[in-house]
């Protein structure tokens, strides 16, 4: 679950640390005080779109951490994919840093991750439902991913036609590259020799580029290699007063006391080695003088060699080396050269192809007519629920056809739209085209109460779930809510009572001014004041309000006790 959530420097908020708990977290406040801006920095730390302008003025940098107690098995895979080492029982904290200078750093427990990681990891951690989601519904694209959460083999079914479509599009790319005109074709076979014979002539070895720089870069610095080894062998033998001569001296002065005391005598030993050590040293620097020579036709030559691999580097790519590139269009020219023969070969792989995939997307399709089923009666219950008693929902799908009337994708044959009637006798229409904003949010709410059943993914963000909900309505959707909370965590935005009533956890955010700023601070509510920001909520705050929060409060309780 998401167990802590740490802010600097986004907008309004100077610093903050928010612990949240299991259960139901409610954030509640007035117009303006912040909370649009707790919900951006959730997004930010989530990995979603970042905007420079959440930096806070006056800073040169935001940050957002989001702490996780506990993960899952896939995230654990795909931390091990990206060999990030972290124990089962540590925290897990997603971050994110934007910079006015344009950078946008990514960090898993300190460790740097490209933002598509940090995606992919927040999917399987948090759902957040905001006014993008709430919208999404409205689409009908999203609609046949929606259905496939529910179905209970459907993902394994999705990924078999996924994969039977790749190798038959493989076919089918293969099969269109050899059946162009003969001039193509001709085209084609002269351009990919003429790319082997230039590959094949560079024979260009693995290794070769980084040893032709370190030659290149030698000999341009052969006039300085020259001095500096002139000067050292100078100072080790040529000068007057060279070092192999001093030592001489100074093993000739120790030797001489060598009869008062056998140490100096030793001494003189070790500075011996050392004379001999640097005679060795002063004949391997006489060697590399004797090499080291500036060779202008062999610096051409390295520029000319560096410029060919340069070259065909962009043309071709790493693959070049290892032998991918050549390998391929070697490939590719062979068919090309027997394509009449090939083309008949390809032509029976392709319906061959095609009947696997026509069997694995009907496959599909059925399953998801059966969930289609499945779906429409277990949201229809739920919207009963929400107070939509007159309200019918259908799926509305795609029949299967013939194989030759098939448009093949990966992710099968089917399209999906939800249909909805909100008054009795009338018929089901696209929901896009029925629903009111409050009729959007109970149809997603019911969705996200059918996905806690479900099980997955233990944390659900809701922000703007009580739009044009009011009323009795309310305290259904709070129930709905704490419903979601028995199963899952759950971090909710309101500006309702009965939603805020029913929390385990209430926090107030508040917006304070002084002379020079304006800041956004966070309060966890209980006893006294939550009554208090319940009876704001539920519109006074006489004593009357009072009572009827403290009353709100105890049937929340009750609620609660009951499940």
């Amino acid at each position: 679950m998401l167990s802590k959530l740490v802010i600097k420097n986004i907008a309004l908020i100077d610093a903050l640390e928010i612990d949240l708990s299991s259960g139901m977290n409610v954030l509640s406040g007035e117009t303006g005080a912040g909370k649009s801006i707790i919900v951006d920095s959730m997004n930010l730390a989530l990995g979603e779109r970042a905007d420079r302008e959440l930096i806070r003025t006056g800073a040169d940098k935001a940050v957002v951490e989001a702490w996780f107690a506990g993960f899952s098995s896939g995230v654990a895979d795909i931390l091990e994919a990206q060999e990030i080492q972290i124990d089962a029982q540590q925290d897990l904290v997603l971050s994110r840093e934007l910079s006015l200078n344009g950078k946008n750093v990514c960090r898993i427990n300190g460790v740097l991750v490209t933002l598509a990681t940090l995606k992919e990891i927040s999917d399987l951690l948090v759902d957040i439902h905001g006014q993008h989601e709430h919208q999404s519904l409205l689409h009908e694209k999203n609609h046949i991913g929606m259905l496939d959460e529910f179905g209970n083999d459907i993902e394994k079914a999705k990924s078999d036609v996924a994969y039977v479509f790749a190798k038959y599009s493989g076919v089918k790319k293969r099969l269109f590259a050899l059946a162009g005109s003969d001039g193509d074709r001709e085209r084609r076979i002269d351009m990919l020799k003429y790319q082997i014979d230039e590959i094949q002539k560079a024979a260009i070895t693995e290794g070769e580029e980084q040893t032709l720089k370190a030659q290149k870069k030698r000999l341009n610095a052969s006039e300085r290699i020259m001095d500096a080894l002139s000067g050292a062998y100078d100072a080790l033998y040529e000068d007057d007063n060279n070092v192999l001569l001093s030592l001489k001296d100074v093993s000739a002065t120790l030797s001489g006391i060598d009869d008062v005391d056998k140490k100096y005598g030793e001494a003189a030993g070790r500075v011996d080695e050392a004379y001999y050590m640097l005679e060795e040293i002063a004949q391997s620097v006489r060697d590399e003088m004797s090499e080291s020579y500036f060779d202008a036709n062999e610096l051409e030559e390295i520029e000319e060699r560096l410029a060919l691999i340069s070259s065909l580097n962009k043309k071709y790519g790493d693959a070049l080396v290892d032998g991918g590139y050549i390998k391929n269009a070697q490939q590719e020219l062979n068919d090309l050269v027997d394509s009449e023969a090939l083309i008949g070969k390809l032509e029976n792989e392709l319906d061959e192809r095609k009947h696997e995939l026509y069997a694995q997307s009907v496959k599909l399709s059925e399953l998801r007519h059966a969930t289609a089923a499945m779906f429409a009666e277990m949201l229809a219950l739920q919207l009963t629920e929400l107070g939509m008693v007159d309200a019918s929902f259908g799926v509305q799908m795609s029949e299967i056809k013939p194989i030759d009337e098939c448009v093949f994708t990966r992710n099968g044959i089917d399209s999906v739209e939800f249909y909805i009637s909100t008054n009795r006798g009338e018929p089901q229409k696209p929901l896009r085209k029925v629903a009111s904003g409050g009729e959007v949010s109970r149809i997603m709410l019911a969705l996200k109460n059918i996905a806690a059943d479900e099980g997955g993914i233990p944390t659900m963000i809701f922000d703007e779930i009580d739009t044009g909900i009011s009323g009795r309505m309310a305290e259904v959707v709070a129930k709905k809510l704490q419903n979601i909370a028995y199963a899952r965590q759950v971090v909710c935005v309101t500006h309702l009572p009965q939603i805020a009533s029913m929390a385990d956890t209430h926090f107030l955010i508040l917006k304070s001014s002084s002379e020079t700023k304006t800041t956004t601070s966070l309060t966890k509510l209980e006893g006294g004041m939550r009554v208090d920001e319940i009876a704001r909520l539920a519109g006074g705050d006489s004593s009357v309000s009072a009572q009827h929060a403290k009353e709100m409060l105890q049937r929340a309780s009750e609620y609660k006790a009951a499940l």
